[in-house]
Parts: structure tokens; sequence; C-alpha cells
């Protein structure tokens, strides 16, 4: 085993040397790609969710964009995405999803049947669907992305029906009980 490691260690060496002379004639030529020419770096976030480190938040600065909540009566997932969680702050619900693909560009959203009904409990509730097209997308790796919806359009309907002006609503995703959160306002 030591010889086999020692062997590819010379061998390395000596294909280095051996192209330092061709890559100083081609530097020569050919000026030093920018950042601006290279791929950006690959996004990788683990399936726990830890919290994330100052470098994370470095390599993906920007915020997630809030989307809009649609109000359309038959709502379908259509392609196949897990909630990993979600979180409430405010109007924006926060949902951290996983699916397949990476080689393509995917859409979301969310929507919502327009009714209000109630959990066992007798909780007010909605049933919201998370609305996933993967662009045809048959890449196995697994992406995760943090999605953003605005909920005032909730708090706006519960008003409208003369139900008042405060509540706290449970919120059900894609039929999965086991996958809820609460909207306070």
């Amino acid at each position: 085993m030591r010889q086999l490691v020692w062997s590819g260690i010379v061998c390395g060496m000596l294909l280095g040397c051996a192209g330092s002379n061709a890559a100083r004639k081609d530097e020569a030529q050919e000026p030093a790609p920018t950042a601006e020419q290279e791929a950006p770096p690959t996004s990788v976030t683990p399936p726990g969710r830890p919290s994330r480190s100052p470098a994370a938040e470095a390599e993906n600065p920007e915020p997630a964009i809030v989307m809009p909540l649609e109000v359309t009566e038959t709502p379908a997932p259509r392609d196949p995405l897990s909630i990993e969680s979600q979180s409430v702050k405010g109007s924006v619900l926060t949902l951290h999803v996983r699916h397949g693909g990476g080689c393509k560009e995917h859409r979301y959203g969310l929507a919502w049947d327009g009714r209000f009904t109630q959990t066992a409990e007798g909780e007010p509730r909605a049933e919201l669907t998370v609305l996933h097209d993967a662009n045809n997308d048959r890449c196995k790796a697994l992406v995760y992305k943090e999605l953003a919806f605005d909920l005032s359009t909730l708090k706006q309907e519960w008003s409208e029906k003369g139900r008042g002006d405060h509540a706290t609503l449970h919120l059900d995703f894609n039929g999965a009980p086991d996958q809820s959160a609460r909207f306070k306002f």
C-alpha cells in the first residue's frame, strides 16, 4: 500500500514539474480568468438545518424574496417537494424545502383555496399548497431552498369575512397535518 502511495506522489510531482513549463507559456499568452468568468460556488445545506455560520451567511447574502400568496380554487402541488421546516414572523412565512434537481431553474409558489375551516380541536385553519415547478429537471442532486411568502392576504380575508382583526390561524401544508405552523395577527 505504501508503495502505491509513494508511486502516486512521485508521478504527481514529475507531471507537475513537466507541466509547469507549459503552464508558464500559457500564462504569457492568456490572462488569468477573473472571478466573473468562473462558475459561482454551489451552496450546500445539510439536512439538519443547523444555525448558519457567518461564513455561510457571506456565501448567500441576499435575503429570500417574499412572494405573494395566490388564491385559487384548486391549487395543486405539481412536482415533489419536502418541507424541512417552517416559521412565521409577522406576516411572512418562511419555508425551508428540499427536492431533487440541480440542472434547471425551478419555480415556487404558495396557494390557498380561499376557505377557512377548523381543526379537530376547533381552531381556525387555512390549508396552503406549496407549488413547485421543476421545469422537467431530471437531475438527482438534493436542492435546499429557503422560500418566503406574504400571508397578509389571509389576514385581510379573515377581516373581510367579519371575523375580526385578530386571530391565530392553524396553517397546514399540502394536506400533511404534521407539517403545520401558526399565524398570529
